[in-house]
């Protein structure tokens, strides 16, 4: 049994030397994948803004989603800010302009 893998050991190195030597034109191009033109990237950056939203009242974000509200981009932010006096954290929703 060990005569029978001895030559698979040297032939394995080998094979894989040849593969990494193959020329680079052997490769298939990568095509570049078309956007539909109803997907329009979202100028705003909704966790930015909810970040600083959250934080000017100590609180932490629990999301920010852009949403189209009246024509217009608006960041909808969820975030919790800690009790007071023993009281358990509130959850705020609140609507900011996306820019």
């Amino acid at each position: 049994m060990k005569t029978f893998l001895a030559p698979l050991r040297c032939l394995v190195p080998a094979l894989m030397i040849l593969a990494m030597a193959a020329p680079g034109h052997a490769q298939l191009p990568l095509a570049t994948p078309a956007v539909p033109e109803l997907v329009q990237p979202a100028s705003a950056d909704c966790g930015a803004i909810g970040r600083s939203v959250a934080a000017s009242e100590g609180g932490t974000v629990r999301s920010a989603v852009a949403e189209s509200s009246g024509g217009r981009t608006v960041c909808v932010i969820v975030y919790t800010v800690p009790g007071t006096g023993g009281q358990p954290p509130r959850v705020v929703r609140k609507q900011v302009p996306a820019n």
